[in-house]
């Protein structure tokens, strides 16, 4: 497809035809029809019936029989033709456009098809232009446009909130419904497709009409992105589900591209409501700009909320960057129709939630489950706070979820959800090794288990280690070492034997235990760096 012109979306003046256009209504027809131009301009204002000696203008395409070219015809240039039938066409000259017509069609029937083509876009224009001042353009306009691209068609924002989509038919996405807006967006699965795919990726970027291949949706999809102050709005999408896309469609998405650039930037078309004013509160209030206890009780106030309701922080991190692909805004729709009631934002690269527990009755048990498909299709993990009975305990709540999370993925980084209450002692620990070193903390007897391992190639320090994690089971931890009980009985007495540790004193055993979590927290102490980076034990 040669595109020659662009369309301004200052200001419009009309729709104009080109060749293509008015082929693409022949092939309809299954017509054989060509286009033999060097340009193809969208200049064509209407149709004439050629008639000699009189002037042409360059606005118009002219009918006339291929037998009726004679070597008058090389006195025009930068004219347009369609020709009927075979002729000399060389006596045209190469500026010239012509739209080749051969088949059983009468010469009145080619006019009139041709014509109608041209009363087709210019009604077309008309909606357009009335949409404008209408209370629903967007709607209007896809409504409108149905007709021309004889698909689906719809627009969806950045954050794939689907803004208009008139007609739905078999095959499409079926959109979510999201209670907070009252506005459809596409299903999470579908963005993680968007997400985890390539070529997605590469569209992300591109300016004016181009297709989206079927590898990943099964049909082809005619898009356009659209672009207002050089900032990316949304994007305008044709479905190939009901007929196939005709390359004068290209230039026909690209107009209606331009109206709704224009609605966009005249009335903020896009921007839909959500809360953000409470967005924005909880992030002032997790970053220490909101401090006085006045807004916060007006902020629980517009949210119908109590001081004292019971809360519970969640924060969500995806595996991958995604900044371009807007999918954690995405996402935000989705976690709030699982959350009864909830608030989620975007806040440092991550999204956090808000949840008040005592609107229902629910339980963190029942909000993590709740948002178990949003995790996994969306490959995020989440770190959740303890409940807290004080709003104004928000902030450590959220310290709570990162620590969680941070914790978690550093120790289970197969799993995807991480509870503040099962990592406390280990957030503790690292605690306490943010100020003093954890080699100075460390029992010297575990650092004599260390010396004779390295020197004699044993695994006393990691036997002792897993007979606490056992809670000193024989049993359980000769199955875990893989080694018998006796080997068992005697590795402990060499123990005993070298720490003089009193394994039945509780006091000495937690020790220990925080002992060698303190181990982990850090790097290990050169003392035994190379021992823990080693990774195995000999007996």
């Amino acid at each position: 497809m040669n595109k020659t012109a662009s369309i301004s979306t200052d200001q419009h003046t009309g729709f104009h035809l080109n060749l293509q256009l008015i082929a693409d209504d022949f092939a309809d027809r299954a017509e054989d029809v060509t286009i033999l131009a060097r340009e193809d301009p969208l200049i064509l204002d209407g149709l004439r019936m050629y008639q000699p000696g009189k002037p042409l203008n360059s606005n118009y395409l002219y009918l006339v029989f291929g037998g009726a070219i004679d070597d008058t015809f090389s006195r025009y240039e930068n004219q347009a033709f369609a020709v009927l039938g075979s002729g000399n066409l060389s006596h045209l000259s190469d500026r010239c456009r012509i739209l080749l017509i051969r088949g059983s069609l009468s010469f009145s029937d080619v006019f009139n098809q041709i014509q109608q083509t041209f009363e087709k876009y210019y009604n077309w224009d008309i909606q357009l232009q009335l949409a404008l001042g209408s209370v629903n353009p967007l709607d209007e306009m896809l409504e409108a446009s149905l007709d021309i691209f004889h698909n689906p068609v719809f627009a969806h924002d950045t954050n794939f909130y689907i803004l208009s989509s008139p007609r739905h038919v078999k095959g499409m996405s079926q959109w979510v419904h999201d209670r907070r807006t009252g506005k459809l967006i596409a299903p999470l699965s579908l963005i993680q497709d968007f997400k985890l795919d390539a070529e997605y990726q590469r569209t992300l970027t591109t300016r004016g009409a181009q297709i989206y291949s079927e590898e990943m949706r099964g049909y082809r999809i005619l898009y356009m992105n659209l672009w207002v102050n050089g900032k990316y709005q949304g994007r305008l999408c044709v479905d190939e589900l009901q007929s196939e896309i005709q390359p004068g469609h290209f230039f026909a998405l690209e107009y209606l591209g331009s109206f709704i650039e224009l609605c966009i930037n005249r009335h903020n078309l896009f921007q839909i409501s959500m809360g953000n004013d409470a967005r924005k509160f909880f992030a002032d209030y997790l970053s220490g700009k909101a401090t006085e206890l006045q807004s916060i009780t007006d902020q629980i106030q517009y949210l119908n909320w109590n001081r004292h309701d019971r809360y519970l922080c969640l924060r969500l991190e995806t595996q991958q960057q995604d900044d371009r692909m807007h999918s954690s805004i995405a996402t935000i729709g989705h976690i709030e129709a699982q959350i009864p009631e909830g608030l989620a934002f975007t806040y440092q690269q991550g999204i956090v939630a808000i949840v008040n527990l005592s609107f229902d009755h629910s339980s963190a048990s029942d909000v993590i489950s709740s948002l178990a498909i949003i995790l996994r299709e969306g490959l995020f993990k989440m770190g959740v706070s303890t409940e807290f009975r004080d709003f104004l305990l928000i902030p450590q709540g959220y310290t709570e979820a990162v620590e969680a999370l941070r914790l978690g993925k550093k120790s289970q980084s197969m799993i995807w959800c991480y509870r503040f209450d099962d990592y406390l002692l280990e957030y503790m620990v690292s605690r306490i090794s943010h100020q003093i070193s954890p080699e100075l903390l460390v029992s010297s007897r575990l650092e004599a288990l260390l010396n004779y391992d390295r020197k004699n190639n044993t695994e006393l320090y990691h036997t002792l280690k897993t007979y606490l994690e056992h809670e000193r089971n024989s049993l359980q931890t000769a199955k875990t070492l893989f080694i018998h009980r006796s080997s068992l009985t005697y590795r402990l007495e060499r123990i005993q034997k070298i720490t003089r540790i009193n394994l039945d004193d509780p006091r000495e055993r937690l020790l220990l235990q925080i002992c060698f979590l303190l181990m982990q927290e850090k790097e290990p102490a050169p003392l035994c760096h190379w021992f823990f980076l080693s990774g195995f034990y000999l007996s």
